[in-house]
Parts: C-alpha cells; sequence; structure tokens
C-alpha cells in the first residue's frame, strides 16, 4: 500500500494495526522531506505490532558536488543515525529518480555501515540506465539489500534487472543464491504479458 500524504495518528495506527494482521510484515516509512517526526509515530506502531520497519531517506542533489552544502554526506549519516535511533530495524535509501550516481553510492553506503548497527538497503529506478553499475557499487560498499524487477519488466522506470544483476555478479562472492533457469522461466511469462500494458508506458 502506498499513500503519498500525511494521515491522522490514528488512521496510521489502524492501518499499521490491520495490515500486520493479515499478512504484511515489513513497513516500509518514509517522508518526501525526511523529515524524522512525520515518521516516528509510523516506525513505533509497526514496533509496538510486531513487525519489521524500515525507514527509508528520500536521496536527492550529490553528495559527490561539494558545491552542493545541504544535501551532503554528513546530511545523509545524520538522518540515518537519527531514524536508527527511532527504532528503524533497517534504513531505506529512496533513489526515486534514479539520480544516485554509483560512485556517491559507494561513498554514501560505505559511511552509513561505519555509522551504523542495522542493515542497508537501496532502492532505486533505473530511468538513468545506470541501475547495474549503481548496485554493483553499492554491493562493493557492503548494502544488504536491494531492489530488482524481472527482465521483461525492469528498466527505465521500473528496477534494474534481476538477470543482468545476477550474471554481472558472476565469480562474485555476493552473486545472488538464485535459480537462474526457474528466474528465466518466470520471465518468459512476464515477457507475453507486457505488450498488453504497452499502452500504460
Amino acid at each position: 500500500a502506498v499513500g503519498y500524504q500525511n494521515y491522522p495518528d490514528n488512521t496510521i495506527d489502524e492501518f499499521i494495526r490491520l495490515a500486520a494482521k493479515n499478512g504484511i510484515d515489513v513497513f516500509r516509512i518514509f517522508d518526501s522531506l525526511n523529515w524524522v517526526p512525520q515518521l516516528e509515530e509510523s516506525i513505533q506502531r509497526v514496533r509496538d505490532n510486531g513487525k519489521v520497519a524500515e525507514a527509508a531517506m528520500a536521496y536527492t542533489g550529490d553528495i559527490l558536488d561539494t558545491n552542493r552544502t545541504k544535501y551532503n554526506l554528513k546530511y545523509y549519516v545524520d538522518l540515518a543515525q537519527e531514524l536508527q535511533a527511532a527504532g528503524a530495524h533497517i534504513i531505506g535509501i529512496k533513489d526515486m529518480s534514479g539520480i544516485l550516481k554509483p560512485q556517491a553510492a559507494y561513498a554514501l553506503i560505505s559511511e552509513l555501515k561505519n555509522h551504523l548497527d542495522v542493515p542497508i538497503h537501496l532502492h532505486t529506478h533505473d530511468t538513468t540506465g545506470n541501475g547495474i553499475f549503481l548496485y554493483s557499487e553499492a554491493i562493493r560498499a557492503g548494502v544488504d539489500v536491494v531492489d530488482v524487477a524481472t527482465s521483461a519488466l525492469a528498466g527505465t522506470t521500473s528496477q534494474p534487472s534481476m538477470q543482468s544483476l545476477y550474471y554481472a555478479l558472476s565469480n562474485n562472492q555476493r552473486q545472488p543464491d538464485l535459480d537462474i533457469q526457474k528466474a528465466e522461466k518466470l520471465d518468459e511469462y512476464w515477457a507475453g504479458i507486457r505488450p498488453y500494458y504497452e499502452g500504460f508506458g
């Protein structure tokens, strides 16, 4: 479920209670302006229901550009530490526009790994076409989780290709333990479905 607006606390509480009761185990919680007080209620309610709270930071700017001083490396490290202190079980990096550069991902995740005690989850959209290189650098820096899509539905505004990432990590100790033949078989199904949705792309 996605809600791109603010909700009153009682709505948040009831939504999380019912979602948890009906089988949702991991809740990704974020605020478009990275305002931590807006996330605290949701994090606590998820914890109260015995589920996993992933607090995500919306990535913007360019931490490699020293002329851009607001959204710099320190900003994201401080924010991640605040979210961890608020009770997040996982820290997410939400690169919604695909603007996180591979070298920036390496720098950011390396620094976060030095300051956090919880896993780091990177989510990107492959809009710029850098997704596989971005994930490769993030993995080299120690990221714990990345989001992918099956090849037939991957790329552009979707996530990077699962199969491409698998092959890109050949001979790498962090190559996923994936039955690639079964993944390819599933992808054949989605390749057949995709043309029906061509008008929505």
